[in-house]
């Protein structure tokens, strides 16, 4: 028996259990393209064919991986959802750091939107949306795949601490997670303004000297004042050497632990940077929730 086939019986063994499909061939097709991205170690298509049990030339199963892969009868949320919850099993107890990140596409002409569960250095998709346009989105465009994800999560975990990056930096990403009943850990820009709680504004870069962590309480955002926040700051180093701030507003205390809490994103972004998408079909279905 090969190693592929072996890999495949005892994933068919779990995942049969876990996905009720009414085609099981759609269950089957699956399994094997888990088996090919497993062991070939790549999402290319290319690598995932040398690992199908075929003894036709490598762009024909290329061909038929894609066909597989574009075929709207297969509905997603059917294999993947039993299995997250599966995987959610026993988490009671445990405080979630879920992470929002985006990536353009097709030369700008859309953005991939994706809340994942961080675990060790892995980032777990839990729901994702694709949206036309470029530029700064907004809560209202991401709205339901939050509410989604709260309801996965209700219930299966202790908590949960929402992180972000700079591009989801308005403020409307903080309001909005006190209504989903999370904590946040969102990154802003260096040069953002804000007003203590003696009065005095300025920007976030003119109160923190390079390489020195500074907290601060009860803290407005932005000139207008448009979120009362609390704020830590840390320093790291770019990529040509130089000090670089990082700024860290959160609903809860300002302190070393929330720059821990964020450092878990910038954690997963160093190790696993970042790839470019290639040839994706979106179809009717670009701008479906998950």
């Amino acid at each position: 028996m090969s190693s592929s086939q072996e890999l495949y019986n005892r994933l068919s063994e779990t995942m049969s259990a876990l996905v009720k499909v009414t085609n099981r061939k759609q269950l089957a097709n699956w399994l094997w393209i888990v088996v090919g991205l497993l062991q070939g170690k790549s999402p290319a298509l290319s690598q995932i064919a040398n690992f199908l049990p075929m003894n036709t030339q490598a762009e024909s199963r290329v061909t038929l991986i894609r066909r597989w892969l574009m075929n709207w009868h297969v509905d997603v949320w059917a294999f993947y959802e039993p299995i997250l919850k599966h995987v959610l099993q026993g988490w009671s107890a445990v405080q979630a750091y879920v992470i929002l990140d985006g990536v353009m596409i097709f030369g700008d002409r859309w953005q991939i939107f994706r809340v994942s569960l961080q675990h060790g250095c892995r980032a777990i998709p839990l729901a994702w949306v694709v949206v036309p346009g470029e530029g700064v989105t907004t809560v209202q465009h991401l709205k339901t795949m939050l509410e989604w994800v709260k309801r996965l999560l209700h219930n299966r975990v202790k908590s949960v601490v929402f992180l972000a990056d700079r591009g989801f930096r308005d403020c409307d990403w903080a309001q909005l997670c006190p209504d989903l009943g999370w904590n946040y850990a969102i990154r802003v820009a260096c040069n953002t303004y804000i007003t203590l709680e003696d009065g005095r504004t300025g920007r976030i870069d003119a109160w923190v000297s390079p390489y020195r962590n500074r907290y601060f309480q009860n803290v407005w955002l932005t000139q207008a004042q448009k979120l009362l926040t609390n704020l830590s700051v840390t320093w790291t180093t770019d990529k040509n050497g130089q000090p670089e701030m990082v700024a860290v507003i959160s609903n809860q205390i300002a302190c070393r632990t929330r720059l821990r809490e964020y450092g878990r994103r910038m954690s997963i972004e160093q190790k696993l940077p970042r790839r470019q998408v290639g040839r994706i079909q979106y179809g009717a279905h670009s701008t479906t929730t998950r």
